[in-house]
C-alpha cells in the first residue's frame, strides 16, 4: 500500500541538521506531521519551529536502545501512529583503518547500525499490525562501494543497505514499503564532525534538500533504491560487474592518500 505524506505520522532520526532537518522541512511541506528526534535538543525545538509546529521534539542518543523505544513511543502518544519512518540519523570519521582507534568502532556501530536497528525494531510491529507504513534508510553510496580512508563507515553503511534489502521483501507481506536512498557527497558539517574537510573536486557536493527530495520521491513512487545523483548508480553497477575495473579506478583516485599512507610506515 503506497502511503502519502499528508497527514502521516513521519518519524525522522538526525533532524536536528543537515539531510534530517531538510527531510523533516520538506515531509511537513507535505503535510506530514514530523517527530524529530536527535541528541540536541535545541537544535530539534529550531527545527520544529521552522516546520511550524507540525510535530514533536523526541530527545535521543539512537545508539541506546532504551532511549530509541521512548523516543518512538513519545510520537506515537503525541502524534498517532507511526506512518513513515526515515533512519537518518549517522556519523562519520576518516583514516587509514590501521590507526583508527577501537573505541571508535562502538560509536559508528552504535549510531548508524544500532541506531537503524532500534529505531525500526521499536517502530515496526504497529506497522505491521495496521498493514500500512514505509521505511526509507538513508545509507550512502558508500555501501554499495567499499569507500578507502573510510573503512569503519563503509561497513556501518553496507550494514544499513543489507538489512534494507532483507526487510524489503520481509515487510512486503505486511503492505510495508522499504526504501533505500544512497547519497554521495552532501554539503552538511559532516565532514568536519567526521575530523577531515571534503577537499576533492569530484564528485561535487550536493545539497542536503536534493536529498530530502529523493526521500520524498522514494516513499511517492515506492522505490526501492535511489543513489543521489542519479549517475552513482551507474558507479554501482561497474563495482559489481567488473571489480578489477573498479578496483583499478579506485586506486587511481586515492594515489596521493596512498602515497602519503606508504610513506608513513
Amino acid at each position: 500500500m503506497t502511503v502519502g505524506w499528508d497527514g502521516a505520522v513521519t518519524i525522522v532520526t538526525g533532524a536536528s541538521r543537515g539531510i534530517g532537518r531538510s527531510v523533516a522541512r520538506a515531509a511537513a511541506a507535505r503535510g506530514a506531521r514530523v517527530g524529530l528526534v536527535a541528541r540536541d535538543e535545541a537544535a530539534l525545538v529550531g527545527v520544529l519551529d521552522d516546520i511550524g509546529g507540525r510535530g514533536v521534539v523526541a530527545v535521543a542518543d539512537v545508539a541506546s536502545r532504551q532511549q530509541s523505544e521512548r523516543a518512538v513511543d513519545q510520537v506515537q502518544a503525541s502524534l498517532g501512529p507511526i506512518d513513515i519512518v526515515v533512519c537518518n540519523a549517522g556519523i562519520g570519521l576518516y583514516g587509514p583503518f590501521v590507526d583508527t582507534d577501537p573505541g571508535e568502532f562502538e560509536s559508528l556501530l552504535g549510531v548508524n547500525v544500532l541506531g537503524t536497528l532500534y529505531v525500526l525494531r521499536a517502530a515496526l510491529p504497529a506497522m505491521v499490525e495496521r498493514r500500512r507504513g514505509h521505511v526509507v534508510v538513508v545509507a550512502s553510496v558508500a555501501g554499495r562501494m567499499g569507500t578507502p580512508f573510510e573503512a569503519l563507515y563503509s561497513a556501518t553503511k553496507f550494514a544499513q543497505v543489507g538489512l534494507a534489502e532483507a526487510l524489503a521483501v520481509e515487510l512486503s507481506a505486511f503492505g510495508v514499503g522499504v526504501s533505500l536512498v544512497d547519497p554521495g557527497v552532501v554539503d552538511t558539517d559532516f565532514f568536519r564532525a567526521r575530523g577531515h574537510d571534503y577537499e576533492r573536486a569530484f564528485p561535487k557536493l550536493i545539497s542536503p534538500d536534493e536529498v530530502a527530495k529523493a526521500v520524498i520521491r522514494a516513499v511517492d513512487r515506492d522505490r526501492h533504491e535511489t543513489f543521489v545523483p542519479s549517475w552513482l548508480r551507474a558507479a554501482s553497477v561497474v563495482r559489481h560487474v567488473v571489480p578489477p575495473l573498479y578496483r583499478s579506478g579506485t586506486r587511481r583516485s586515492f594515489k596521493t592518500e596512498l602515497a602519503a599512507l606508504e610513506r608513513s610506515r
